[in-house]
């Protein structure tokens, strides 16, 4: 089999996020992760005399935590991040992220999303920023299609 010529790196990836007030903000420019993790719920059945299991799926589930600078411009990943936490109702938001880029024939990733934890570590002697963890949970169906304009 001949080598791939069409692999792909995230240099141009984009990532939005909704704020407050529900509208969607870029926030690839204070971002520079995501992780994806999508899973099948599996059960599985033994029977006597079968050394092998078999498999059965039921659901899907995914997580998805992306990596932040932390800030002090508003809009930027920080904010939004960080005004959905301290919200009164923080409720489920739109996540879209978009890879290799946001053109014509990219994959586009879409879901509800609740914000289920925040994390940083400062650290006086890191010259570095300061980079925030934050892990999201679709509140439903993680979409998938091409980008088509």
């Amino acid at each position: 089999m001949a080598t791939t010529s069409t692999a792909v790196n995230a240099c141009n990836a984009s990532l939005w996020l909704d704020d407050v007030s529900g509208t969607p903000r870029d926030i690839s420019g204070s971002s520079n992760s995501i992780d994806v993790s999508l899973d099948h719920n599996l059960g599985e059945v033994l029977s006597f005399g079968s050394k092998w299991p078999k498999r059965l799926e039921c659901g899907k589930d995914a997580t998805v935590t992306i990596e932040v600078i932390y800030s002090e411009t508003a809009s930027e990943g920080w904010d939004v991040l960080k005004d959905w936490y301290f919200a009164t109702a923080p409720g489920a938001r739109t996540l879209t992220f978009y890879i290799p880029d946001k053109n014509v024939g990219s994959d586009k990733f879409e879901t509800q999303a609740r914000l289920e934890s925040l994390s940083w570590t400062a650290d006086r002697g890191e010259a570095g920023p300061i980079m925030v963890s934050a892990t999201l949970r679709p509140d439903g169906e993680l979409t998938h299609s091409d980008v088509a304009t």
